[in-house]
């Protein structure tokens, strides 16, 4: 015996109770001057991570050192994110989410830093050569 079910929908149109208001577009709000900074902060320390990651590129494998780059980038990307979170919903008075915020940034760029300047070219030289330099 069959069984008919009969489901009714209705849909409203939605309106906004109040308007939004303009927000710049997200590459109007990038702040260079801010970046530009904390990459240069992180230049200076990513000199660390990077010969931690050639040792193990040169005494392990290139596998390895790519796993030992990206579990700190991604962890320290997701830290970054929260801590920018919490300082855009801070009190506009406080200092400290801010500043755990460019500490944040300035981690993330020193792990981005010492992974570009130390995998990449050997990770190209052996996919084209297939010899390890």
């Amino acid at each position: 015996m069959p069984v008919d079910v009969h489901v009714h929908v209705i849909v409203e149109p939605w309106a906004p109770t109040q308007e939004r208001e303009k927000q710049p577009r997200w590459y109007q709000r990038i702040r260079i001057a801010y970046h530009t900074a904390c990459a240069l902060a992180g230049l200076t320390l990513c000199g660390p991570w990077a010969w931690v990651l050639a040792s193990v590129r040169d005494e392990a494998s290139l596998a390895g050192a790519w796993v030992m780059a990206l579990i700190p980038l991604v962890v320290v990307a997701f830290l970054d994110n929260a801590r920018r979170i919490e300082a855009r919903h801070a009190d506009p008075e406080l200092w400290r989410p801010k500043w755990r915020a460019a500490l944040a940034r300035t981690l993330l760029w020193a792990a981005i830093l010492a992974t570009a300047l130390t995998l990449p070219i050997t990770t190209t030289v052996l996919l084209m050569t297939g010899v390890q330099p």
